[in-house]
């Protein structure tokens, strides 16, 4: 395509977005009125009837498609149409709810023989994204007659711009809004993923103020050198689209961010950067300076810094930008308090009129200071000092920033499809952390390091525990060496490093991390006034601590959980964390305390949803972890009904397995469990661990989902199958060298119990002889209980007995678990053996109201080894 045809085929797709936005009867008039040249007109009249006819692939007509099948989808209205695409509400049967999700049909046929497979891939990748702003992949296909299309959560919402005007909202809470956008584009660049067509149709908001960012990376497709002719057009929309890309420039990084201050652009002026006639060939002068430009409501804090913020979002060399879309909502975030940006080199005049701005009353009184003392030059001096101070920061930021941009921007082209087809979310993490380790840390320690830690915690969240500690490890060794006052950096990996070694039960080396954040954490309070990174090393240090000491671990978190508003760090993923480990800590030193740990679960999910999002992944998580503290205080009917929610959002937000759908799924295992519905349980088990093999995952929560599925199939007397489930938990406890542990006990004397019921003392014997718990270390129930069946498998009743008897002692009926249940079955049993019908009785009035739960009820009716050694 030449410059010219590439020139009509831009100008005919402003006009088309123009048409797209009028209302149908006024299309025609203004069709007719147009005075383009004539092959821009003929371009336009081409778009507008692929418009009306998108889907010819499958319809010549562009008739009703509602009731046609597309893979397991069934279309049932359409929702809206484009220039190259047409959505309809669509639905399928997954498992026992129906899914929902918004079908977009693509006629993508130009892209030649590779076209299919190189959609699937991008798909693949695609589908991994996941954040509250953004709107991933559900599923994707191709139809019989090559038309691609793509399954999507149905967002309820309305264009931002529309949005922005229905709700008359001004500059300030328009940024606000905005500022999700640049969220969403922010965590897309840190997976390696690239828009390209950020505009304000790709970008929704629902009637909660909640942004959803779609289309991710769908501009992607139109890159091959051979298809560029017929499908560049597609892949932009002009008014929206980076001077470089319009050039056909490789993607960057830097053209989203061109992109989002377009975006910002519409929302404050109502138009797009170049409507007003200019061109990038002429440095536009600043944007809203024009006289014309008074009307617009807008007007007055666009004269000023965010005009500059505009304009640096805007320049025609990638370079001139912000090197990353957290940069750019980093100065927003300047401006609405009131701060100086950073988009224009600061001068003296430009900063004392912004410290005026925010501190009139302290300025008021420091001039009546400087009337009666003589003192203001030092003063001077010292502000004179932080602001250099602040300058050389800022500078050193914005470098490591466009190093960093840069080198994102080289593992992309490394990684290009010819090379061997679009790499997944572990390749180009590997190729991330090798050019970091060669390349970057030559030029830049500290930009090298956030590199390892972005590949350390990416790597950590995809299950790569070894990778993921190396790169961490690494990081920290970076920064202690050549930035040793990079404390919240700092306190971030070795957080990231305690929370690895709890995967792995390491308790002592969780401790020792944990210590080292709180001790930086003081440095960088000391150092900048900062509260945040001390308070959250202090999480991690009670994180770590949980296991050993609670008691502590709980002191910890009331005395975070009581700072957070005197630091205005409320309503933040920090609080988010402290009440994770705030709930977890109370219940187990508090158990008792009902109410609170209610009210705590609660405020939780609340939290959660507001912030990470109602379909998001975190809030699947959230909401998982909220179901064994409801089933602990005895709420199971709630604790039933947020397991459900979790799974029907995780079934929603993800296609294939992910690690917090297969969480969802082992919670919701757990709660059937404990209900005594052991079928329903196996289920979700087993989907669980299904998922958790597929993605090699294997840390202590695995294990716990595999050991407690060994359980409820030894329940249902598939005692070969639960043997297996408890066989793949005990390779994982080994793995992680935690088999001499309460679980390990627990684990071994579940499998000796299975053993004792296929009739296999002599195995069950040599397993417990193999798993004794050390000198001075309490038995678990499940070990001990085990013993106590062994000697009445071999007719020993005394010792049996007197086990079982202990046990009672030490744990009597509660409402929260049904384990407690086995050793008074067992003394059931006994005293049925021996004839003691005096023992049955007095066991009957001492289990009260709990004598009337199954399976204990029919071990009192009909005392035989069938129901009494049941497994409730």
């Amino acid at each position: 395509m030449d410059p010219d045809q590439l020139a009509h085929w831009q100008a005919a797709d402003a006009l088309f977005d123009q048409w797209l936005d009028l209302p149908a009867a006024q299309r025609a008039a203004w069709l007719a009125g147009q005075d383009a040249e004539p092959p821009v007109l003929r371009r336009l009249q081409q778009l507008i009837a692929a418009h009306q006819r998108p889907r010819a692939g499958m319809d010549p007509a562009g008739s009703d498609l509602s009731g046609c099948q597309l893979g397991t989808w069934t279309l049932e209205s359409e929702l809206g149409r484009g220039g190259m695409a047409v959505v309809y509400r669509a639905s399928r049967e997954q498992g026992m709810a129906r899914q929902h999700a918004a079908v977009k049909i693509l006629t993508l046929g130009a892209l030649g023989a590779t076209g299919r497979e190189r959609f699937h891939r991008e798909a693949a990748i695609l589908a991994r994204l996941n954040h509250p702003n953004v709107t991933a992949l559900v599923d994707s296909g191709v139809a019989e007659d090559g038309t691609c299309w793509l399954a999507m959560p149905l967002v309820d919402g309305r264009r931002i711009d529309d949005w922005c005007d229905a709700k008359s909202l001004d500059a300030r809470e328009i940024v606000r809004l905005y500022l999700q956008v640049c969220d969403a584009v922010a965590y897309a660049h840190r997976n390696l993923v690239i828009h390209r067509d950020l505009k304000p149709s790709n970008v929704l908001v629902d009637q909660d103020g909640h942004v959803r960012l779609l289309d991710f990376g769908i501009g992607q497709f139109a890159d091959d050198e051979d298809e560029r002719t017929h499908t560049m057009w597609r892949a932009l929309t002009p008014g929206y689209a980076a001077p470089e890309q319009l050039r056909g420039a490789p993607p960057t990084t830097a053209m989203d961010i061109y992109g989002l201050g377009a975006l910002l652009h519409r929302l404050l002026t109502g138009r797009t950067p170049g409507a007003d006639g200019t061109t990038h060939s002429t440095r536009p002068s600043l944007l809203v300076r024009d006289a014309g430009d008074a009307y617009h409501r807008h007007y007055v804090p666009l004269k000023t810094d965010l005009d500059r913020v505009l304009l640096k979002a805007l320049a025609e060399e990638p370079d001139q930008r912000y090197a990353t879309a957290e940069a750019l909502a980093g100065d927003l975030r300047r401006w609405l308090d009131g701060r100086p940006v950073l988009a224009e080199k600061p001068k003296l005049g430009y900063r004392a009129r912004k410290f005026l701005a925010r501190n009139k009353v302290g300025v008021a009184a420091a001039g009546l200071l400087v009337l009666a003392l003589a003192g203001g030059v030092s003063a001077t001096l010292w502000q004179a000092r932080e602001a250099r101070r602040e300058a050389e920061n800022a500078r050193a930021q914005a470098q490591r920033a466009i190093l960093v941009r840069e080198f994102l921007q080289r593992v992309f082209y490394s990684t290009q499809p010819a090379v061997g087809g679009v790499p997944d979310a572990l390749e180009l993490l590997e190729e991330g952390a090798r050019r970091a380790r060669s390349e970057v840390l030559q030029s830049d320690p500290l930009a090298a390091a956030d590199i390892l830690m972005l590949t350390g915690s990416a790597r950590a969240g995809l299950g790569e525990y070894a990778l993921a500690q190396a790169d961490l490890e690494q990081a920290s060794s970076i920064l202690r060496d050549s930035q040793p006052r990079a404390y919240p950096e700092r306190v971030q990996i070795e957080g990231y490093l305690s929370q690895l070694a709890r995967y792995h039960g390491e308790n002592t080396k969780a401790q020792q991390h944990g210590r080292a954040a709180v001790g930086l954490g003081e440095l960088a309070l000391a150092e900048d006034g900062d509260a945040q990174p001390l308070l959250d090393a202090q999480v991690s240090w009670g994180m770590s601590l949980f296991v050993d000491d609670p008691a502590a671990a709980l002191e910890v978190f009331e005395e975070v959980y009581a700072a957070l508003p005197d630091h205005g760090l409320t309503d933040t993923q920090l609080h988010i964390s402290v009440l994770d480990g705030l709930s977890a800590a109370l219940m187990a030193v508090s158990p008792e305390d009902t109410g609170r740990l209610a009210e705590l679960a609660e405020e939780q999910m609340r939290l959660s949803r507001e912030i990470d999002g109602p379909g998001s992944s975190q809030y699947v998580s959230t909401l998982s972890d909220q179901v064994p503290v409801f089933s602990r205080i005895g709420d199971l009917e709630r604790a039933a009904e947020v397991a459900w929610e979790a799974v029907r959002i995780a079934e929603q937000a993800f296609t294939g397995p992910h690690r917090n759908k297969a969480g969802a799924h082992c919670q919701l295992a757990a709660n059937l469990h404990w209900q005594g519905d052991y079928a329903q349980a196996v289920e979700h088990y087993s989907i669980a661990n299904g998922m958790y093999s597929e993605l090699g995952l294997s840390d202590l929560h695995v294990q716990a989902c595999f050991m407690y599925a060994g359980y409820a199939r030894a329940a249902l007397g598939d005692y070969h199958s639960a043997l297996e489930d408890l066989e793949h938990a005990w390779a994982v406890l080994g793995d992680h060298d935690y088999r001499a542990t309460p679980t390990g006990y627990s684990n071994c004397g579940t499998k000796a119990a299975v053993y004792i019921r296929l009739g296999d003392a002599d195995s069950a014997e040599r397993l417990l002889d193999g798993c004794q718990p050390a000198e001075g270390h309490d038995s678990p129930l499940m070990y001990s209980q085990a013993r106590a069946e062994l000697h009445f498998s071999r007719g020993e009743l005394d010792h049996a007995a007197n086990i079982a008897a202990g046990l009672r002692r030490d744990r009597p009926p509660e409402a929260d678990d049904r384990y407690w249940m086995r050793p008074w079955m067992l003394s059931i049993l006994l005293a049925g053996e021996t004839g003691d019908t005096g023992l049955v009785a007095d066991l009957e009035q001492e289990l009260g109201g709990f004598a009337a739960s199954p399976p204990l009820s029919m071990c009192l009716q009909h005392p035989s080894r069938e129901h009494c050694l049941a497994l409730p």
